[in-house]
């Protein structure tokens, strides 16, 4: 699978969520599935299946909800756990790929 590099030096993704495209940001900080916008996840029919406790980067402890939905990446389709944030870009965390190779400078991303 193959991603690509924004303007901002991002490395990005597309990700289908209940069968529509979502650039989501690949972040190697974020051992969950996806992350998804308030907005975007209203809008894709998710189920609230959990809540958990999770902790941010500053340290800071808080509870999610946490919803489910089918993500395909590539050929590889299942159904995942979708957190929610109040950014505008969706999340690939670490769950969804067990290989990731960046190259800023050729503006390439390869996911396994």
């Amino acid at each position: 699978m193959e991603g690509y590099i924004d303007e901002y030096r991002h490395p990005k993704v597309v990700v289908l969520v209940n069968e529509v495209p979502i650039d989501a940001v690949i972040d190697t900080g974020f051992d969950g599935d996806l992350c998804l916008p308030i907005q975007v996840a209203i809008q894709r029919g998710l189920n609230l299946c959990d809540t958990i406790e999770v902790e941010l980067a500053d340290g800071t402890k808080k509870r999610e909800s946490v919803f489910t939905g089918e993500a395909k990446l590539g050929d590889n389709k299942r159904e995942v756990g979708i957190m929610l944030t109040e950014s505008e870009e969706g999340l690939l965390g670490t769950q969804m790929f067990s290989r990731l190779e960046i190259n800023f400078n050729e503006r390439t991303v390869k996911l396994e």
